[in-house]
């Protein structure tokens, strides 16, 4: 399913189903204009490689059943069943795309990060919105988290706002 309405609007939120999600719970994601951004260059891309193309105007010109990310031939990514242990002991299935994490993974890699993931995007969000000084239970629904406790886990306090609380509690 693509993020494109029919009219060619990219969505301001899309949302990912529960079989997707480590923890079997449906998910929402809200695009940044930069993100919005990034996906339109991505279209441009695919309707220049004529990947996932129809020749309806609608939804930007391409087949709305299409994967939004398409390999280097144009093709869908293959979803694997994973299988993790929750908190209470449970085993839970999910889908996940190994290849996808792998190169996520070597674009950090690239970039110089050592040790990064697709999860230290969702770090780096909820560090930043932490810092702009966003309430806590706004950056644990934006995490789709359902406990704070698991929210507090994904923010890093940065030594700017150490100083700056510090210099208030004087």
């Amino acid at each position: 399913m693509l993020m494109i309405m029919p009219t060619g609007r990219i969505k301001d939120e899309i949302h990912l189903r529960a079989s997707l999600c480590k923890r079997r719970k449906p998910r929402s994601i809200w695009l940044s204009r930069l993100a919005k951004q990034m996906i339109q260059e991505w279209i441009y891309y695919r309707q220049s490689r004529c990947w996932g193309t129809t020749f309806d105007d609608s939804y930007q010109g391409l087949n709305p059943l299409s994967k939004l990310v398409l390999n280097n031939r144009g093709r869908s990514y293959s979803m694997k069943r994973k299988t993790r242990v929750n908190q209470a002991g449970e085993q839970i299935d999910y889908k996940a795309c190994d290849v996808l994490e792998l190169m996520i993974r070597n674009i950090y890699l690239r970039c110089g990060m050592k040790g990064c993931s697709s999860h230290t995007g969702r770090r780096t969000y909820a560090s930043t919105m932490n810092a702009q000084g966003i309430a806590l239970n706004t950056i644990q629904r934006a995490l789709g988290h359902s406990e704070p406790s698991m929210t507090l886990e994904y923010i890093d306090v940065s030594d700017e706002q150490l100083m700056s609380a510090s210099a208030i509690a004087l």
